[in-house]
């Protein structure tokens, strides 16, 4: 026993040295690739915003019919309690310019072919599909419940496992407002697990049964939730309000490697038919 305890306390050395090291290595790791500081504003707490609406890059022609059945929904969206609390406002967009022009008149452009606007839905949507990310996945209606918080209870959205969650109280598509919703992306099925890589031109589709409604990705946002006072949280909270204008706006947690969820994610996208007049107004 006694010739053991050398090379015992060699071996614990040894693996003590490595265990420093490791979580060192670990310390450095989360130090490089820690988010930046949020720049509070109108928007909330941002760490990240992308709002260069570019041509879309996909083509919904590839899109499938939407599937005739879908396996059952494993946790049913819970309606208790009053609505978790929201920002009142959207800020308004600045109005176009009509200021003459200095340059000489060009001749009238030949008229661009009409976009008929999909139906308003009654429903609503069952099928998201985004070409971009490969994202393609069922639609549920998604609620929330009462939680308890440090003796406090506080309303909390139940998102759905292994599908998206349609919020109960957003709009339906293609009635004007805005269409929510939000998906886990690092468990339950993470569908919206490259939600965040989306980037402004991209392709959304909705489809409420068989009816397609087609949004082009003009806005990302990262927003960080984590240390936020109350009143951040509840300004990062506005990309979920009602709108006057139609918009499709995606919510998921970022970023996805441990520790993560410490931060929000927000995609805007706008009706296909809306895209060419919001170009030319945020040139």
């Amino acid at each position: 026993m006694r010739r053991l305890l050398p090379a015992l306390s060699r071996g614990m050395l040894i693996l003590g040295s490595v265990m420093i090291l490791v979580g060192l290595g670990w310390g450095v790791w989360l130090r490089l690739n820690a988010p930046p500081p949020p720049v509070l504003g109108e928007a909330g707490a941002v760490v990240l915003a992308v709002t260069a609406p570019l041509e879309p890059t996909s083509s919904a022609s590839t899109i499938g019919p939407v599937p005739t059945s879908t396996p059952p929904l494993t946790r049913r969206p819970a309606i208790r309690g009053p609505t978790p609390e929201f920002l009142p406002e959207w800020p308004a967009m600045e109005p176009v310019s009509t200021a003459p022009s200095a340059t000489p008149p060009l001749p009238p452009p030949s008229p661009a072919p009409t976009v008929t606007p999909p139906p308003r839905a009654q429903k609503p949507p069952t099928r998201i599909v985004a070409p971009a990310i490969g994202l393609d996945a069922r639609v549920v209606p998604m609620g929330w419940e009462m939680v308890n918080r440090q003796g406090t209870f506080v309303s909390d959205w139940v998102v759905p496992a292994n599908a998206a969650g349609w919020h109960i109280n957003s709009a339906l598509p293609g009635n004007g407002g805005n269409v929510v919703l939000s998906g886990h992306h690092n468990i339950e099925g993470k569908v919206f697990r490259h939600v965040v890589d989306l980037v402004p031109g991209d392709e959304i589709t909705l489809y409420v049964d068989n009816t397609p409604y087609l949004y082009i990705v003009t806005e990302k946002y990262i927003l960080q939730e984590t240390g936020m006072p109350l009143s951040v949280r509840k300004k990062n909270a506005q990309w979920i309000l009602p709108t006057a204008d139609e918009r499709l706006t995606l919510v998921t947690c970022w970023p996805y490697e441990w520790p993560g969820n410490s931060h929000r994610v927000i995609v805007v996208a706008r009706p296909f038919a809306d895209t060419e007049p919001l170009l030319k107004r945020q040139k």
